[in-house]
């Protein structure tokens, strides 16, 4: 019997849901969609679980499908995908490594969130090695991994698991859509000379509440980015400006120059700015990873998604980016079976079937993929083999105390043994514990050792946590370059030692200085604003800002890289601001509750 899986798709629209056949090519034996009611979701995040719930059992109802082990996918600009290298190691040691270095590479607090990686390439040599990788005795470089981070906030991935097993199925893993994407329509590109080898294609994927941009190299992902401006950005831009609902605003968005001359005029002038933003928010991500080591010739752009129906938007994208954009072809990837839809519709199907098959796609491949479940979802989806196994392992119990029952009462020669055995085995217990007398003065190290740490972090400063709430407030027209952060715990304004306080009351401070750009002087106006509202910051002022010239380099903090950006004079300033206590790192606390 053939394997089916099931992929669930909980965009900002509909649900859409795929189950496909395996086989030597997959097959689409059902899809389907509801529509979900406005602001149930946003920017790929559950805000109405009740909702989704009960949108998710309207759809299982309509087509039909039993309660099976669904694979559920999430995007949002809070999910975090990174990729790096590290020297080659099993996946057991890699995943102490990763928990090590995690809270360098990612601006969430680890509490605070789910983690899982992928090996997508090793090499003996190091990736992108040659005959110069060698060392100073001409041996080959250690072989190296490359590897695929990601990382969400709990609560996010919490809610999506919590509306769907409320809707009675299953979840079997949380995959990321972006790598959905490059399962269902990725292509492999092939280079116009024989001497170079084939670039990268960039799937661009426009929903409504967030826009994917994912480059990959014949299925290898290289890049990811999950953008919070979308098709329904456009939609709300049409209904406030001509003062229509957004279900009338969508119809018209989608009519383009089918509907009246006057109310198509109207709505392209309405989503003007919102798809300039787009289209620049996409640009500036294809641009950061053209400026990464290695990356690939991009070749072409396939675009997908409910928003790549707008009107116009094709020909806007490849104008901005130099590239053919086309849209995307899922049937050509995969076979579709009789989905209860004549075949002249299909192809009015093509930009929503990409991400549900595409995480049904996942449950065939062999070895390690990324799933964001969690630990607990993991265990909840267990219990009930565990179940199961518990009352085989209870009967094989009733079985042995039958027989033990049994030789008692059939030979006493057999209980004196079985006695003689019993003090054995008392005997080792009791060497056993002998052997672990010192664990008192073990203890007794390891309070010291909390003592100590607990003097060292306790005016301590969450950088961490401080980055991650610029990364949420510093507005969409302005770019971090660097940023400097000193901290004078205990210290007066004067420069004078004060006394040191309790936990709850110390006193943290410091100074922070930022260099930012923006695109033009009321970007300056928008950064004190959205920066003088996060509880780190007081005092915040720009005394200096200066408008460059029209190409304009700049540096990317968190990974070293170089973005360069031209066509337009951008400006630059410099902001100091102080830091508040509201700064302090709660290290502290976590260590007090973790030895109590």
């Amino acid at each position: 019997m053939a394997r089916r899986l099931i992929g669930l798709d909980i965009g900002t629209n509909a649900v859409r849901v795929a189950e496909i056949e395996a086989g030597d090519q997959p097959r689409v034996i059902t899809f389907g969609q509801v529509a979900l009611p406005p602001d149930v979701m946003r920017e790929g995040e559950v805000v109405d679980a009740a909702a989704v719930t009960a949108a998710i059992q309207r759809l299982w109802k309509e087509l039909g499908l039993g309660r099976a082990d669904v694979r559920v996918g999430i995007a949002s600009p809070r999910v975090l995908v990174r990729t790096f290298e590290l020297q080659a190691m099993p996946d057991s040691d890699l995943e102490g490594a990763l928990r090590l270095q995690a809270q360098d590479l990612i601006p969430i607090p680890l509490d605070d969130a789910v983690l899982d990686f992928q090996v997508i390439e090793t090499s003996s040599e190091g990736l992108g090695g040659s005959d110069a990788d060698t060392d100073e005795s001409g041996a080959k470089g250690a072989a190296t991994s490359r590897v695929l981070l990601a990382a969400a906030h709990k609560d996010m991935v919490s809610s999506l698991v919590g509306a769907v097993s409320a809707a009675g199925l299953r979840v079997s893993a949380v995959d990321l859509v972006p790598l959905a994407l490059i399962r269902s329509i990725g292509s492999r590109m092939e280079s116009d000379s024989d001497e170079v080898s084939g670039g990268a294609e960039a799937i661009v994927s426009v929903g409504g509440g967030v826009t994917i941009v994912a480059v990959h190299e014949a299925g290898v992902p290289r890049f990811v980015r999950i953008l919070g401006v979308a098709g329904r950005s456009l939609t709300d831009a049409i209904s406030r400006d001509l003062a229509i609902t957004v279900d009338e605003a969508e119809t018209l968005k989608r009519q383009g120059s089918g509907a009246t001359p006057d109310l198509a005029q109207r709505a392209a002038s309405a989503m003007d700015r919102p798809l300039a933003d787009l289209v620049e928010q996409v640009r500036g991500s294809l641009d950061y990873y053209r400026t990464q080591p290695d990356s690939a010739r991009l070749m072409r752009i396939s675009l997908t998604g409910g928003g790549s129906l707008t009107p116009g938007l094709p020909d806007r994208l490849g104008n901005v980016l130099g590239l053919p954009v086309e849209l995307a072809e899922p049937r050509s990837h995969f076979a579709i079976g009789d989905i209860g839809f004549p075949q002249s519709q299909l192809p009015a199907l093509d930009p929503f079937l990409p991400a549900p098959v595409g995480l049904a796609l996942g449950g065939l491949a062999t070895g390690k993929r990324i799933n964001l479940l969690g630990a607990e979802g993991r265990a909840a989806l267990d219990r009930a083999k565990f179940l199961r196994a518990g009352a085989a392992v209870a009967a094989v119990l009733v079985l042995l105390l039958g027989g033990l029952w049994w030789l008692r009462k059939s030979s006493a020669a057999s209980e004196r043994d079985k006695v003689a055995a019993i003090e054995e085995s008392n005997r080792n217990l009791t060497s056993r514990i002998a052997a672990l007398s010192d664990a008192a003065e073990m203890q007794s190290q390891i309070d010291v050792l909390r003592a100590n740490t607990s003097t060292l972090v306790a005016t301590d400063i969450s950088w961490a946590r401080m980055l991650q709430e610029i990364a949420r407030t510093i507005p969409s027209d302005s770019w971090l370059t660097a940023f400097t952060g000193t901290s004078i715990f205990g210290l007066t304004s004067a420069g004078a030692e004060a006394p040191v306080q309790s936990v709850a009351g110390s006193a943290a401070g410091g100074n922070a200085t930022f260099t930012v750009m923006g695109l033009d002087f009321p970007s300056v106006s928008a950064w004190i604003q959205r920066i003088s509202t996060i509880p780190s910051f007081t005092d915040l002022w720009v005394p200096t800002a200066t408008k460059g010239s029209s190409t304009t380099t700049a540096t990317d903090p968190t990974s070293s890289s170089t973005v360069t950006s031209g066509g337009r004079p951008l400006v630059s300033y410099s902001s100091d601001a102080v830091i508040t206590a509201a700064a302090q790192s709660d290290r502290l606390a976590l260590l007090d509750r973790e030895t109590r």
